[in-house]
């Protein structure tokens, strides 16, 4: 019986070391994935930055460091074409923030199950290190029952 139940224990262990192997997996897939989408995001921005620069009209409406001008100092008489073109990119610009923010989400919560499944991993290793005690100290006492009970008769 206590056989089975270290057989049982250890089929959980196996199975629960699995499961965080692939949690652990699908994190460091994720953080890649998130560091790869930073990168390109980061050089989209930057060829952006750049084309903007290059032209002299689109200079007129951004600081050196990218954030939009006062209305006062960029010209009056704005195209409507530049303008669809700025809200064009701030949605894109939005939905990459989004899509940024689900992929850091999906990673806390991928790192939030690997941690509670080491807390259950940790909590069946103690089970099974008092279920091998428990078995040790049993078959401990009774072997030393039964040579005690033999020592007694053959003395």
């Amino acid at each position: 019986m206590c056989r089975r139940e270290l057989d049982k224990a250890e089929s959980e262990i196996k199975k629960n070391s699995s499961i965080i192997g692939d949690y652990k997996q699908i994190c460091s897939q994720l953080s890649e994935r998130l560091e790869k989408q930073q990168t390109a995001n980061k050089v989209e921005i930057e060829k952006i930055r750049q084309k903007v620069d290059d032209c002299e009209r689109c200079r007129e409406f951004f600081n050196k460091e990218g954030r939009v001008k006062g209305t006062g100092s960029a010209k009056e008489d704005v195209d409507e074409d530049t303008d669809e073109e700025k809200e064009t990119l701030k949605n894109q610009l939005r939905e990459m923030e989004l899509e940024l923010a689900q992929t850091k989400l999906q990673l806390v919560e991928a790192e939030c199950k690997i941690q509670d499944l080491e807390h259950h991993l940790g909590l069946a290793l103690n089970e099974v290190q008092a279920a091998k005690k428990t078995w040790f100290n049993r078959t401990l006492s009774s072997i030393k029952t039964a040579t005690g009970v033999q020592g007694k008769e053959t003395c």
